[in-house]
């Protein structure tokens, strides 16, 4: 069922926008773009209905009034945040955001300061997979070790190893080190150990896991091995496949995580082992959730369906195969 609305997406100039914006005026609706650099910066400001320049997130203050004024003006009755840093404002703020028919569509407060805490995280995701009955599911998942930094003695420890901030976001402040001069450079520049975790570094290629789910446990998850990728992280060429065992163990996570909507975990499929080691999860769209979309599964429209207490069809199934992005110029 759609449903024609105002809808605000955030942060129009990032990965994922093209593919948001398209399904969501497919839809019908009406939907509104905004982005902290000015329209002729941004091509995706060609596509939307209207755009706005947004203040940068870091100013709280401004960004809130901003985001206040714009709904009363545009009468936005749907948020879809696109970036971490806007989830972690609008959840922090979410009671001054969401009012009369307004709805930011993430999962619930308590959820998504779960997924962006990485060592709390990791733990929980532990505790689930320890707890699946069936021994061959949870054969499948394993967590990455993870240690307070403040913790470590980094006179004995083995290498190599990453250190990265509990409440990071798209690999910034990510160390991958390799070698003793590559750890004094990164204990020089860390300013407070106590915001970071070590973990072994994993030899794999990463798998990004796009997710959809409603508020009755129906799920879906969609697969994808990512071939080559941006240094922040946004998959360029992927392979989506299925693995009916490894899916139905990650559903199972977004179950107990209470996910609602749509979500992207990461996981590292180890070399030789088969494992899944689970590295993450992002409380928003992925950088490549366009891959999902052109595999035939409508996980935008799905999300948006969810926060309508919709029920998804949970038995769509996604064409695997390869697939690669391009860029494309085009005069402002």
């Amino acid at each position: 069922m759609n449903h024609q609305r105002n809808v605000l997406v955030t942060a129009i100039g990032s990965f994922s926008a093209d593919a948001v914006i398209r399904e969501l005026k497919k839809a019908g609706n009406r939907v509104i773009g905004c982005d902290i650099y000015p329209a002729e910066w941004v091509a995706q400001s060609r596509d939307v209905d209207a755009f706005y320049q947004a203040p940068y997130v870091s100013d709280e203050e401004a960004y809130l009034t901003f985001l206040k004024n714009l709904i009363q003006k545009e009468q936005i009755s749907r948020i879809v945040p696109l970036i971490d840093v806007e989830v972690d404002l609008m959840n922090r703020d979410r009671d001054e955001i969401e009012t009369g028919e307004t709805r930011i569509c993430m999962s619930d407060v308590d959820t998504i300061e779960l997924l962006r805490n990485k060592l709390e995280l990791g733990l929980k995701v532990q505790g689930i997979v320890n707890g699946l009955e069936d021994p061959e599911l949870k054969s499948l998942v394993r967590t990455i070790p993870s240690t307070p930094a403040e913790e470590v003695d980094f006179e004995r420890v083995t290498l190599p190893l990453i250190l990265k901030p509990v409440r990071g976001r798209s690999s910034q402040g990510l160390y991958r080190i390799r070698k003793q001069i590559e750890l004094r450079g990164a204990l020089t520049e860390i300013e407070d150990l106590g915001n970071y975790i070590m973990q072994p570094m994993l030899q794999g290629n990463v798998i990004t896991v796009d997710i959809v789910r409603d508020h009755e446990g129906h799920c879906l998850a969609i697969p994808r091995e990512e071939l080559l990728r941006t240094s922040n992280g946004a998959g360029l060429s992927v392979r989506v496949f299925e693995d009916p065992g490894f899916q139905k163990v990650v559903c199972r996570i977004a179950d107990a995580l209470g996910v609602l909507g749509s979500v992207n975990f990461e996981f590292i499929h180890g070399e030789g082992s088969g494992v899944y080691y689970f590295i993450e999860c992002n409380p928003r769209f992925s950088g490549g959730v366009a891959f999902t979309e052109l595999a035939g599964v409508p996980v935008i429209s799905d999300h948006m369906a969810v926060f309508d207490g919709e029920i998804i069809d949970d038995s769509v199934k996604p064409e695997s195969g390869f697939m690669t992005r391009k860029y494309l110029e085009c005069r402002m």
